[in-house]
């Protein structure tokens, strides 16, 4: 049977099928992205300037990424165009020309998304920002993964009653020989040499745990119910202690450790690793100092410069705000203005670029130190060792106590509401991207038998295509000022 309208518009509203169906689907994506950009615009005028995490500028976070969200608005723009033209093509029955112009659509897909990942991968890498107990920040880069607590475990015990241990992905090197101090009966003594071989044990005890524990409970409960008062209380063994054959070391993850100390390291899962605090310092390579949270009668005696510890990097902000408060009061005065308490308060002021080791006289040399362990080698020597270790260019690198850390982490989502929808919208966005040209690609591809049969059908389909890859091209133009230019 044949569908009517398929190819045909209807005389009553000049639309075929498909192209009402992608109206009616652009519609309800319309209020998607309507919902998400009202979200951020009622976020980001609610925030209080000095009393809310600071809402960042576009500009400051993205960097020279600026660039690529622009080289990735032309990419989009230049594929919109692409299919016009493949359209036009089919319209004219060339089917060669056709396939070259939606090929070179997908390739632009293609570049925006690498583009995309590269800025991604960027932001959860290169970029970290620390929180101190005072509310002021310092944003750079968190070195050799010392976000995560260094740590040498001896003896491990955990439950037998919840998924498989954190820990056991938080091991660093090769895996120890474990050996079953106390567990379930007839495991004492068991070795287990591989990841592998504790799984396989810790899987089949929970299941003999769960097992046994409910046996025990149906006992209880029908001694309960033959009129026993008091009846043998339910035992079964649920958690197991390891003894490692020697010392392993551990990275652990904060977000799956609930506490620790200088012997023990305690998880949310309920598991504990007994040894020897390593390290508990967080390498940081410092570029930017934020005192937007602080107040400005405060900020000379912040946590920040206790830690930095570098009066030549204290120097630096202090200079550059005193050089953009001139600025400011060289504009409002002449008018009669008083500055707002908003540019006071906001990030003009308040953060600054601060630099370790690259100091332009001997004068600086000579004072700066950078606080490293019981040590505090110069900042240009410091400097140097941070480029031949670690390969961090020029930077110098600072040792943050883990006590004086309120918040730290890379520019994901967790590190504020401005990073959490952007990574939404600029994700969704994303999946847009790759679900049309999956379609454009498809209708490229294995369009060829439509086209022999009817090249109006295949061209009516890629014009419903065009329309949702158009689609996909205006949400970036709005997308893009948003979150990389304001």
């Amino acid at each position: 049977m044949e569908i009517p309208y398929e190819v045909t518009p209807r005389r009553d509203t000049g639309l075929y099928n498909a192209k009402l169906g992608v109206w009616l689907f652009l519609a309800s994506e319309v209020m998607l992205f309507g919902g998400l950009f009202s979200g951020y615009v009622f976020l980001r005028l609610g925030v209080q300037e000095g009393v809310d995490n600071p809402w960042p500028w576009g500009y400051n976070v993205h960097g020279p990424y600026v660039w690529a969200g622009f080289i990735n608005t032309l990419v989009l723009i230049f594929s919109s165009v692409g299919v016009v033209f493949a359209w036009v093509a089919l319209k004219e029955r060339n089917w060669k020309a056709y396939q070259t112009w939606m090929y070179i659509v997908v390739a632009c897909a293609v570049a925006f998304m690498c583009i995309k990942t590269i800025e991604y991968k960027s932001k959860l890498t290169e970029h970290h920002g620390i929180k101190f107990q005072d509310n002021s920040v310092i944003e750079g880069k968190i070195l050799d993964q010392t976000d995560k607590i260094r740590f040498e475990g001896k003896e491990v015990s955990m439950s037998l009653q919840s998924a498989l241990p954190a820990f056991l992905k938080d091991i660093d090197g090769d895996f120890p020989t474990f050996t079953v101090k106390e567990g379930p009966e007839g495991t004492e003594g068991t070795e287990l040499n591989s990841y592998s071989d504790l799984k396989s044990w810790y899987l089949k005890q929970r299941r003999e745990a769960s097992s046994s524990l409910a046996e025990e409970r149906k006992r209880y409960r029908s001694e309960l119910d033959a009129g026993n008062a008091n009846p043998t209380p339910v035992s079964v063994v649920t958690s197991a202690t390891l003894t490692a054959g020697e010392p392993f070391k551990l990275h652990g993850n904060p977000r799956k450790i609930v506490g620790h100390s200088d012997s023990a390291l305690n998880y949310k899962d309920g598991s504990k690793v007994e040894g020897m605090l390593i390290d508990d310092t967080v390498k940081f390579e410092i570029h930017q100092v934020d005192m937007q949270l602080v107040l400005p009668q405060k900020q000379k005696d912040s946590m920040v410069w206790e830690v930095v510890d570098d009066d030549s990097v204290k120097k630096q902000f202090f200079e550059a705000q005193a050089k953009m408060y001139k600025e400011m009061r060289d504009y409002y005065e002449p008018r009669g203005e008083m500055i707002p308490e908003k540019m006071l308060r906001g990030h003009k002021l308040n953060l600054q670029k601060v630099h370790m080791g690259g100091h332009h006289d001997e004068e600086h040399h000579a004072e700066a130190n950078v606080h490293k362990s019981e040590s505090k080698p110069s900042a240009e020597g410091a400097a140097e060792e941070a480029h031949d270790d670690h390969g961090h260019g020029e930077h110098a690198y600072i040792e943050v106590p883990r006590e004086k850390i309120k918040f730290m982490g890379n520019h994901g989502p967790r590190y504020g509401n401005y990073y959490a929808i952007y990574f939404t919208m600029t994700a969704l966005h994303g999946l847009h991207v790759i679900g049309g040209a999956l379609v454009l690609l498809f209708f490229t591809v294995f369009g060829k038998k439509l086209y022999l049969k009817n090249p109006e059908h295949l061209a009516n389909r890629v014009e419903v295509g065009g329309l949702f890859w158009h689609f996909v091209d205006l949400i970036w133009i709005f997308l893009f000022p948003i979150f990389y230019l304001f």
